[in-house]
């Protein structure tokens, strides 16, 4: 009897382990973040606007990922460090692009960041994408991108 109730009690325990770890591989996560260096707008990838950001996404119309390029991101110069954040809500995916401390230079410089989306919710989706920059201190958030898939 007791090596029952011993043998029940570790079936469940791995069958709650098992669904944590598929709730978690489940959740939308970013991948393959690539920043580039600074350039101009004679850039090949640059858009002839340059002082307009802009951001190009590629989805098939099928499939849980999707590839975003955030071109001509105005940001100072030196070697950016940007991390990405995602966040869910429901059939909603926020991106949020960290670009750290800004104005501690006297010059700007032009990147891209490209990245992949993964694990998107079903069709239909809402990808909405920010920056946070940070100012004296302080994180400025601002939406550059939203879409319904």
């Amino acid at each position: 009897m007791r090596k029952t109730v011993i043998m029940a009690a570790a079936t469940i325990i791995l069958a709650l382990l098992w669904a944590c770890e598929k709730n978690e591989s489940e959740t939308p996560f970013v991948s393959d973040i690539n920043t580039s260096g600074c350039h101009t707008s004679t850039d090949k990838l640059a858009v002839k606007d340059m002082s307009t950001d802009s951001i190009v996404v590629f989805w098939p119309g099928t499939g849980n990922s999707m590839q975003v390029t955030h071109y001509n991101m105005v940001l100072d110069c030196g070697e950016p460090h940007i991390t990405t954040t995602v966040e869910t809500n429901g059939n909603t995916v926020t991106v949020v692009e960290h670009v750290g401390e800004q104005g501690l230079t006297d010059c700007i410089c032009l990147y891209d960041n490209s990245f992949h989306v993964n694990n998107l919710p079903p069709h239909p989706f809402t990808l909405i994408i920010k920056v946070e920059s940070i100012f004296c201190g302080t994180p400025e958030q601002t939406t550059i991108y939203e879409n319904t898939f």
